[in-house]
């Protein structure tokens, strides 16, 4: 019995014959001028594209003729000589135009002035004709180009700045156009030139000047001007945030609610409870105002540096005494717990009476908010705003009455 045979019983799958051959593992192939460690660094990524360079160039692809061009004379129009000029140029059978650079052979146009227009309009002490007259072909040859007439200038030995050749020139151009053109008759570019010919000969002069202290500064002076620029930008930050947070007092100051509740004492409890409150401020009002212990050191003398104490040894709080204010020592009767502003101190006005309070505070020249809010600015300002809001609900009750009045009278009347 073959090994087939046994398979065939147990029903087992037969076996190829033949084994199997190795297949045989296919590299990439190395490119051609690239090395082998190099070629190996790439692993199973593809190989970049290498660019292909032509060293040859190319012949130009031109599918029209030639063009010819000619050596051709010319004359610049602008000349006054006459000067005969080559150059090369696209052979046509048009004619040769204008020379091409004409167009920016531009001169100023220059104002002229005769002289009745000199005496008239032009005489200044301080610049005779003749100057005059040089200053003019001057800025007429050199096109009104200031530098070089500025450093061409020479007349009579005398020399001229910048400033002064300007400030001449455009005063007699100014003249002469509003001379012959007055204002309300004027065109747009009229105007527009008249405009342009202001010039400040003072103003020029210190810009200058300016500039060349700007120029001459030291690196100290340098550093010294940029630490001040920061400074005043700090400052001027704080200043701004300064404002905000005053803008933001105020306006919480504005919308200040009361912080206690009147239901609060409508129980036994909290009708007890203020009782007793208002008994331990009375007793503490008259404990104060009848200091009876105090010690041997001069009450005047040592007003402000030692405390008064009685004989076992504690102080006491001593009361208002009448020269308190010479010495500056105020007296309040109840401070309210933690920091608060002054101004809350003041009354609360009614919505309905507020613009009418501050119309009268206007009026009589008195800023709503105070400038300076002392102790007694505020007391004062307080007895004023309590007496305005006293006028205004008496003259409420008198038109009211009056109002009541008028309308009795006309009953009686009627009635009889």
């Amino acid at each position: 019995m073959t090994s087939a045979d046994v398979r065939d019983v147990f029903e087992l799958p037969l076996t190829d014959a033949a084994p199997k051959k190795k297949q045989k593992h296919v590299g990439e192939r190395r490119p051609k001028g690239i090395s082998r460690e190099l070629f190996s660094l790439l692993g199973e990524n593809s190989a970049p594209l290498v660019i292909y360079q032509n060293k040859l160039k190319e012949r130009p692809k031109i599918n029209q003729k030639a063009k010819r061009w000619v050596w051709q004379p010319f004359t610049n129009n602008a000349r006054d000589d006459g000067l005969v000029l080559h150059h090369w140029v696209q052979k046509s059978e048009t004619p040769p135009e204008a020379y091409r650079f004409e167009k920016f052979n531009t001169h100023a146009a220059l104002e002229t002035y005769s002289d009745d227009e000199y005496e008239r309009l032009l005489r200044d002490d301080d610049w005779s004709r003749e100057e005059t007259d040089y200053l003019m072909e001057l800025c007429k040859e050199y096109d009104v180009r200031f530098f070089i007439i500025a450093d061409r200038y020479i007349f009579k030995g005398r020399k001229r700045r910048l400033e002064d050749i300007k400030d001449r020139l455009c005063k007699i151009q100014r003249a002469l156009l509003v001379d012959r053109h007055p204002l309300n008759t004027m065109t747009a570019a009229q105007s527009a030139l008249y405009n342009s010919l202001a010039y400040d000969k003072d103003q020029e002069i210190a810009r200058k000047e300016y500039l060349e202290r700007l120029m001459a500064r030291t690196p100290e002076e340098i550093a010294e001007e940029e630490a001040l620029f920061i400074e005043l930008k700090r400052i001027q930050a704080t200043q701004e945030k300064m404002i905000r947070d005053r803008e933001d007092i105020l306006r919480l100051l504005s919308e200040q609610k009361p912080t206690s509740n009147a239901q609060e004492y409508l129980t036994s409890s909290g009708l007890s409870g203020l009782v007793q409150d208002m008994a331990a401020t009375e007793k503490a009002r008259k404990r104060v105002e009848n200091p009876k212990f105090t010690s041997g050191v001069d009450m005047y003398s040592s007003r402000v540096s030692a405390p008064v104490r009685n004989m076992n040894g504690r102080s006491l709080r001593r009361g208002p005494m009448p020269d308190d204010a010479i010495y500056g020592v105020s007296w309040h009767e109840k401070l309210q717990t933690g920091a608060f502003v002054r101004s809350q101190r003041l009354p609360t006005i009614k919505a309905s009476l507020t613009q009418r309070v501050y119309g009268i505070l206007a009026e009589l020249g008195i800023p709503m908010r105070l400038v300076m809010p002392t102790e007694r600015t505020c007391t004062k300002f307080t007895q004023l705003q309590n007496d305005i809001v006293t006028l205004l609900e008496l003259k409420r009750q008198v038109d009211r009455l009056g109002a009541e009045h008028d309308i009795q009278e006309k009953l009686n009347h009627g009635g009889a």
